[in-house]
């Protein structure tokens, strides 16, 4: 036998080690291999970037790591319920410790996520109640060894950027934990585009010819009495307001000062660019918070600001809305085209709207405003509207029914609508879609549809905004989301409770009534406006009159301002002389108005409209309760009650003694109307 010890043995061990050495090291890598993650962390512009070297590895950088949420199947499925007006639990919404609870990322998982960012050399900056992002901060050479990746300086159209060159990868044991990595890449901001042109001191005083908030309420038939107050509208982006410029709106159409506890968050440095008042870039912010207040004066309004424009600063403007949870209606104005968006992003936003959808928060977002194809003339929709969790708003180019001249220059009512050219909408590549697009012309498919709702947004008419001392006219979608938060406000001010969370699948169920105006002409590019649903206007825009006296009996029977069903022309007053005129008319199969009412400058609503709500009134004016709907009958007691007569003539009951009584009819034609 050979003795172990001597020079051979030293040879023996040295060779060994050799061979050993790269085993143990293989064997070490294989348990904790690496692996990329599931959705892309970078921007897909990063395949049309000129590389310009390496990044100094000692310059400042910052990430963002979200988190992937616990058990998403059952979440999505308590979301849907949550939503459904004909489910038990309709409007039961969770508190966030119960969220957390339930659904938030675990303990273990954010903290394995902070070790490993610390162990590269990272500072740990934010962390949130959620749980669902994680922020850091340190240099360059700290975030390559956190992530794999080498970062470079690159060319993008000409302007530096600087983005990592591949996805990143992460221990296998904590790969699974994340759902993508923000700040690798700065090659997409995100924006607002607001379209907006300066106009001159003496148009506001002739107020010609756009749209100011008394214009866009007549218009859609907004009701006073429904203010917003006691609710609170969130919008999120960036740039602050300047007071004066709403001191100076408010003033000009009559508002009243934004409610007491208004104000400004900025959820980064309170130094970031993004908190500070810019002549340049506040004007969407002036838009948001003027139109907000046009709609709902009696809401208090707070902007929450993003850090900066930055693809990276958003979510955690978003998860601050969640947590803090200030109000139960948000809008934002900002986005980025969703194919030059990481997907990583995008599902680390959609994640924060599920938690605020679930503790009953309803989000807003502008479609944009290049029409179908909203980025460098390519088929894509906007983020976040795309977003399952939030609902779409596109645009429409409204026209009064009378008004809107150098001589009368006030909107006088509703006249017609037609797609915007600029109505951001189309077929999303990233999320699926939503249990509540079915039916109402919705297309067959299993991609996300945008946009949900619309509202004016052509920039002829446009509307008046006041900032940095200036009038301006503006149009684009992001006119139209803070005025659908608006009407959300009102309609959670009369009802109170924890908030509506997404609205989509109530919405969608009032698709093709009265409460929407169903456009059916006009054009994005690729989409053509139709009957139903349809991708330039979602299901339509408001009619704020009808939209409230559809939803408020489903939410609240005891603040209920009265509804007269009867007054068809929309005018505050049910007269025998007009609407029973119009009713009679549209019994008998006529237009229901004589074209001798639509001259001399009257505001009628078009005969459809008219015919649409004679329609839903159905056998409620059966009051004599016969089985037959009569002109000669049933219209003549409405039209004697209404005048303040006993409902039926004696000579009626001559004829047919088994006519209801009148105290039975008189109660029926006041359930109609009441006064």
């Amino acid at each position: 036998m050979r003795r172990l010890g001597g020079v051979g043995d030293g040879l023996a061990r040295a060779w060994l080690l050799v061979v050993l050495v790269p085993l143990l090291g293989e064997l070490r890598a294989s348990a904790a291999a690496p692996q990329r993650l599931a959705a892309s962390s970078l921007s897909p512009l990063r395949g049309t970037i000129t590389d310009v070297g390496r990044t100094d590895p000692n310059r400042r950088h910052s990430a963002v790591v979200g988190l992937v949420p616990r058990n998403p199947e059952a979440l999505e499925a308590f979301l849907a319920d949550v939503q459904d007006p004909s489910s038990p639990r309709y409007r039961q919404f969770l508190t966030q410790d119960e969220f957390n609870a339930l659904y938030a990322p675990t303990e273990a998982a954010e903290q394995a996520v902070v070790a490993h960012l610390e162990a590269s050399g990272l500072r740990v900056t934010q962390r949130f109640s959620n749980r669902l992002l994680v922020g850091a901060t340190g240099n360059v050479g700290a975030t390559e060894r956190a992530f794999g990746v080498e970062i470079h300086d690159v060319l993008l159209g000409g302007t530096r950027h600087y983005s990592a060159l591949d996805e990143p990868w992460l221990p296998a044991d904590i790969a699974p934990l994340v759902s993508g990595v923000l700040g690798l890449d700065d090659l997409v901001a995100m924006r607002a585009r607001p379209r907006a042109r300066a106009v001159p001191l003496a148009v506001i005083g002739t107020n010609c010819c756009h749209l100011g908030p008394p214009d866009v309420a007549t218009f859609y038939g907004n009701r006073p009495e429904l203010d917003g107050s006691g609710e609170t509208v969130v919008i999120a982006g960036v740039y602050a307001w300047r007071e004066s410029d709403n001191t100076t709106f408010n003033a000009r159409w009559g508002l009243p000062p934004l409610p007491a506890g208004s104000g400004q968050v900025c959820t980064g440095q309170s130094t970031a660019s993004g908190c500070q008042f810019s002549t340049a870039s506040s004007l969407e912010i002036a838009l948001d918070v003027e139109y907000v207040h046009g709609t709902a004066p009696g809401a208090r309004i707070l902007n929450y600001m993003a850090a900066s424009t930055s693809l990276a600063d958003f979510p955690p403007m978003y998860n601050r809305i969640v947590l803090d949870n200030p109000g139960h209606i948000v809008s934002t104005s900002w986005g980025g085209c969703e194919i030059n968006t990481s997907s990583a992003a995008q599902h680390m936003a959609d994640n924060i709207f599920a938690n605020g959808n679930a503790i009953g928060q309803s989000w807003f977002a502008a479609s944009g405003d290049d029409g179908s194809r909203d980025c460098r003339r390519r088929l894509n929709v906007d983020h976040p509207a795309n977003s399952p969790h939030v609902m779409g708003v596109g645009g429409t180019t409204p026209t009064c029914s009378g008004g809107l001249t150098p001589s009368n220059p006030a909107c006088l009512g509703y006249g017609s609508e037609r797609g915007w050219s600029g109505s951001g909408g189309g077929l999303s590549s990233v999320f699926a879609r939503p249990a509540f697009q079915v039916g109402c012309g919705v297309p067959a498919g299993t991609l996300r549809l945008v946009p949900d709702v619309a509202l004016e947004a052509d920039l002829a008419p446009g509307n008046f905004v006041f900032e940095a001392g200036q009038w301006w006219v503006v149009g684009g979608t992001s006119v139209g989301a803070p005025q659908w938060a608006g009407f959300l406000a009102q309609l959670h001010g009369r009802t109170g409770g924890a908030g509506f969370g997404n609205p989509g699948a109530r919405l969608y169920s009032l698709c093709r009534t009265p409460a929407f105006h169903d456009i059916t002409v006009g054009s994005n590019g690729d989409y053509s406006a139709a009957a139903g649903y349809d991708l330039v206007t979602g299901l339509g825009t408001i009619d704020a009159d009808e939209f409230f006296a559809r939803t408020l009996p489903t939410t609240t029977t005891t603040t209920l301002p009265p509804v007269c069903r009867l007054d068809l022309d929309g005018d505050g007053i049910a007269s025998v002389a007009t609407d029973v005129v119009y009713l009679s008319r549209g019994l008998l199969g006529l237009t229901p108005v004589p074209p001798s009412f639509r001259t001399g400058g009257a505001v009628i609503p078009p005969d459809s409209v008219i015919a649409d709500r004679i329609s839903q009134l159905g056998n409620a004016i059966d009051v004599d309760g016969n089985g037959v709907v009569s002109v000669s009958t049933d219209v003549v007691y409405i039209s004697r009650r209404l005048l303040g007569l006993t409902p039926v003539p004696p000579s009626f009951r001559l004829s047919d003694s088994s006519i209801a009584s009148d105290a039975v009819i008189a109660a029926r034609v006041d359930a109609l109307c009441p006064h």
